[in-house]
């Protein structure tokens, strides 16, 4: 499988990996990381999905993306996330985010419900958080030293934002995963809220599992997302394909 390096060309430069564009007969999916992940984490995914249409994102400060001394609200990050896909001239898709990527798609997809024909959400409650000033020095560990100003923006940007009540816009089919263990971010009580507010939501559990879903049975957490993925274009719920 090869892949393809883009930019979205704006006033904040987005850094993409694309792959398979030339695939037509099944719908792409978009991939929007956590906090501090990048573009280049889902490469293996996206080689798992073959030949799926794939693209996965960097958002401002990350990866290949430009890192501007200011301007990391969560709305900035969605303006970023809507860049790329109308670079990309993608009209219908799936959706899917990890962690603080969550929040992000939820919005996007409640925002943009004729594009979106199906979400994966990924350990994380629908909720945006105020980042605590002590997570800086430990975030500063998984960025360059010439970009240490992008934790400190995002820090200082954040602010709590619930999107519980935004999960009833959304009429696509969601797939929320979690993890069982401790360690994982998406706890029962926002999971049975994940199930109260969407109308079409399939709930998967990885019992052994923290927030690293995809350990220690990748294959299971790969096979999760083609199962799903097959089970909407089996259903015919999705159009344009």
């Amino acid at each position: 499988m090869n892949y393809t390096d883009k930019f979205t060309n704006t006033d904040i430069n987005i850094h993409y990996i694309e792959t398979n564009d030339h695939v037509t007969d099944s719908l792409p999916l978009v991939y929007i990381p956590g906090a501090l992940g990048n573009a280049e984490q889902f490469i293996e995914e996206m080689k798992s999905l073959f030949p799926r249409h794939c693209i996965s994102i960097s958002l401002r400060g990350i990866g290949k993306s430009d890192a501007p001394l200011k301007g990391y609200t969560f709305e900035e990050n969605i303006l970023d996330i809507s860049s790329v896909i109308k670079k990309s001239g993608l009209n219908a898709y799936y959706l899917m985010a990890y962690s603080m990527g969550v929040p992000y798609a939820i919005q996007y997809a409640a925002t943009n419900p004729n594009e979106v024909k199906g979400l994966i959400l990924c350990d994380y409650p629908a909720k945006y958080p105020r980042i605590p000033e002590q997570w800086i020095e430990n975030a500063k560990k998984f960025v360059p030293p010439n970009r240490c100003h992008v934790v400190e923006e995002i820090q200082k940007d954040s602010s709590e934002i619930i999107l519980w009540e935004k999960l009833k816009e959304i009429n696509c089919p969601v797939l929320v995963l979690k993890g069982g263990t401790e360690q994982a971010l998406l706890k029962e009580e926002a999971s049975m809220k994940y199930k109260s507010n969407l109308k079409n939501v399939e709930l998967l559990e990885f019992t052994n599992s923290g927030h690293e879903l995809w350990v220690p049975d990748y294959e299971k957490f790969i096979q999760s997302i083609k199962d799903f993925l097959t089970k909407i274009e089996a259903k015919n719920i999705t159009i344009n394909i």
